[in-house]
């Protein structure tokens, strides 16, 4: 009976694996196509500094439901939650976010009483960077636990590719 429950368990947690997986594909896909409906024309329009920043954040929003669409499917395929992928999502949205910010800063550059705003966004661009580099020595970490694994166990390998050394 126990064994019954838990495989019925499994299988359900892995139906809503497989159905969050389907539906951020399926929202991806959308989100592309609204970026070339709704950013492009921008362009057109003589809106260049406006389109990129634009296309910039979106671009790097629809890498992020990337990101977690290969989480998933890489539970689905392994069994297991890997570390390395949703470290990845944390960097792309923090670079994102600088990214947004700096456009932002650079748009009011020379406005009256901008001067707290400034120090604000500032304050925050330098809080992104510090947790960009420390998403980085987390997922230089991971990558280097793999090598200590004890004898016997086999090392699972993420898409992203190993450094040299």
């Amino acid at each position: 009976m126990k064994r019954d429950a838990l495989y019925w368990a499994e299988r359900a947690e892995r139906g809503i694996y497989w159905a969050v997986g389907a539906l951020l594909i399926v929202v991806a896909i959308i989100f592309l196509v609204y970026i070339i409906v709704e950013d492009f024309p921008l362009y057109f329009k003589g809106e260049f500094a406006t389109a990129t920043i634009k296309l910039f954040d979106q671009a790097l929003l629809t890498l992020m439901l990337a990101q977690v669409v290969y989480t998933t499917v890489a539970f689905l395929k392994v069994g297991s939650l890997q570390v390395e992928p949703i470290l990845v999502v944390g960097i792309i949205a923090s670079v994102r976010r600088i990214l947004v910010l700096t456009a932002v800063v650079a748009g009011t550059a020379g406005n009256v009483g901008a001067s707290l705003t400034f120090r604000q966004d500032m304050v925050e661009i330098g809080l992104l960077s510090l947790t960009v580099l420390i998403l980085a020595v987390a997922i230089y970490l991971v990558r280097k636990s793999k090598h200590f694994l004890p004898d016997g166990e086999e090392r699972r390998q993420t898409h992203l590719p190993e450094s040299a050394g």
